[in-house]
Parts: structure tokens; C-alpha cells; sequence
């Protein structure tokens, strides 16, 4: 019995054999628009740095980066157009600082359709210093860092922090917070990093603090919550529709998926030789 049982299980795995036909019709592309003007904390200009693609269907392997928009960043000095960097697959150029109170206006045509967005700076502050912490995580590559700064009082601030080696792509851990209950004073928070995924590319790993609107701090939040902060471009696009701050002036139902972000920035670098002796042991 068992010899029968047995060829009737060949049987069955090979006369069931189906080729399924799926649908990759795919009519419901948008535009994915990834806009950053970055200032350094003290520095009298910002960098503008944009990246435009379009949404493909989920079996396609062809490159959805564009690079014949028009990129555009509007100031009370003039209009400063983007130029596209082959190499990096984005659109970038510098922009003089005048003071926080003019607006940054993004505009991208492209395809017919014209895109636009409008954004002050936001000032942040610097990160007071970051040191290695004693306490241990569940998770045994996982090590402590001790970030101190001091809010500024009675600005309702909203902020992103970034901790991974600089210059390495996609390997950053997100943080999003804000000065809920530390409004106006010196504040110490700790966050855990894995030093076997940060201290192999360096001996030291960046921390970074930008700020946020009250609507970039909600949009992050849902985005997050879908995709995970294991990513590079926290502001790019998600699992699902989820509406930035940039809109379609010329069909407002074809909105871009995306965000526009202005903002000064901070960042400490610390070294692996700055931990006690033994710390990586």
C-alpha cells in the first residue's frame, strides 16, 4: 500500500500543474517627489536636494527615476533651478539663507502636469554632546547613546533624528519626537543602535536632528507605522496612499505621493574611541 500511496503523490504534484496569468495592467501611476532644502546650523546657505520618480507595478524591474522635470526652489532672492546628478539619480543645487521668515517655494513640471509646495525653515537646536550609556538591551548587539540638547521654550517644536555611519545609504534608524514635556529645558534621551551594522562601515556614527512641522510630524508618524523606521528615505512614499504637502496644480485628484521638508540641521559625530575600554569588547 505504501508504493501505491506513494505514486499517487507524484501523480498529483505533477497533473496539477496550472500556468496562472496575472493582470500587470497598472493605469494608477503618480509621481513620488522626495524634497529636501537642508541648512547647516550657523551657515549662511542650504542645499537643495530632490529626487522625482513615478510609482510601477509591484513585478516591474524597470527604473522609475526621472530625470527630465523641471526642479525649481523659488526665494526672495530669485529662482534657483535644480540641475540632475546622473550619478546620484536626483536633482540638487545651493541656495543662499536670507532668514526664517521667507518661504521656500518648490515647483516641478513634468509630463504636462505642474507640482508645487510651500515651506518656511525651521530652527532647531544644536546637539549639546552624545556619549556612550551604560545600560544593556535585551539584544546583545545593541549598545547605548546618551543624546543631550536643550528645547527651546515656548516654540512647539516637532523633531526627526537620524543615527547611522555617514555617507552609507539606507542604513539609518529614525526618531521621531517632540518637546511635549521638555518644553524650554536641557534634556537627555537614550537610544539604542546595533554596532555590528553601524561600526563595520566606521569608527564613528553620525547623529542628526532636523525639524518638523506639526503636519510633517503627523505624516511621519502614519508613515512609519506602515513601512518601519529601518529606511533611508523616511519621506519617499509608503504601503499605501498617504497624502503629502505637495500638490498638483493642474489636476488637484493626481496628487504626487512625497514631502517637502526646510529645515536647519545639527549633527555630532562620535567616535568608537571615545567608548569606555572594553565597550565593544
Amino acid at each position: 500500500m505504501k508504493k501505491y500511496f506513494f505514486y499517487i503523490i507524484i501523480f498529483l504534484c505533477f497533473s496539477c500543474e496550472k500556468v496562472i496569468d496575472i493582470d500587470t495592467d497598472y493605469s494608477n501611476e503618480r509621481l513620488i517627489i522626495d524634497a529636501t532644502v537642508f541648512k547647516k546650523l550657523n551657515e549662511k546657505f542650504a542645499n537643495a536636494i530632490v529626487r522625482v520618480s513615478t510609482t510601477a507595478p509591484f513585478f516591474s524591474d524597470n527604473n522609475t527615476e526621472i530625470n527630465n522635470a523641471e526642479v525649481i526652489i523659488k526665494t526672495q532672492k530669485g529662482n534657483v533651478n535644480l540641475n540632475y546628478d546622473t550619478e546620484k539619480k536626483y536633482y540638487s543645487n545651493t541656495i543662499d539663507f536670507s532668514d526664517f521668515k521667507e518661504d521656500y517655494e518648490i515647483s516641478i513640471d513634468y509630463d504636462g502636469q505642474s507640482y508645487f509646495s510651500s515651506e518656511k525653515l525651521i530652527k532647531i537646536p544644536p546637539i549639546e554632546s552624545v556619549t556612550f550609556g551604560n545600560r544593556k538591551s535585551l539584544n546583545s548587539d545593541e549598545i547605548e547613546l546618551l543624546v543631550t540638547f536643550t528645547d527651546p521654550k515656548g516654540v512647539g517644536d516637532y523633531y526627526l533624528w537620524k543615527f547611522g555611519p555617514f555617507g552609507i545609504d539606507n542604513k539609518y534608524d529614525y526618531l521621531v519626537s517632540r518637546d511635549l514635556y521638555i518644553d524650554g529645558n536641557q534634556f537627555t534621551f537614550s537610544f539604542f543602535i546595533d554596532k555590528t551594522k553601524y561600526f563595520n562601515y566606521d569608527e564613528y556614527v553620525n547623529i542628526e536632528i532636523s525639524g518638523l512641522t506639526d503636519e510633517g510630524y503627523n505624516y511621519l508618524n502614519i508613515l512609519t507605522a506602515q513601512a518601519g523606521a529601518q529606511n533611508g528615505r523616511p519621506f519617499s512614499t509608503a504601503s499605501s496612499v498617504i497624502k503629502g504637502n505637495i500638490i498638483n496644480q493642474t489636476n488637484p485628484n493626481k496628487y504626487p505621493l512625497g514631502y517637502f521638508r526646510v529645515s536647519e540641521f545639527d549633527y555630532f559625530r562620535l567616535s568608537k574611541e571615545d567608548a569606555p575600554v572594553g565597550f565593544f569588547d
